[in-house]
């Protein structure tokens, strides 16, 4: 496996890292709605903490590996 082809993959798990934070926050969205308890609210809010952190991790290395950083704004 080439570099690239790490790096597409590292990047295929990113994407799927950031669909479930967006499944996460829909999830919370319904449970505001349906009067859940805070508890679930907030450790939904701590799994979507973790999926930043993975989405933040293989981002590094997709430009580490690639040397190609991201545009600054």
């Amino acid at each position: 496996m080439t570099i690239e082809q790490m790096a597409s993959e590292i990047a295929k798990n990113n994407k799927s890292e950031q669909e479930a934070i967006e499944g996460y926050y829909l999830l919370i969205d319904e449970a505001k709605r349906n009067n859940a308890p805070k508890e679930f609210i907030a450790q939904v809010e701590e799994i979507i903490s973790d999926e930043m952190n993975h989405s933040e991790v293989l981002s590094y290395w997709v430009t580490k590996m690639t040397g190609i950083k991201p545009n600054e704004t």
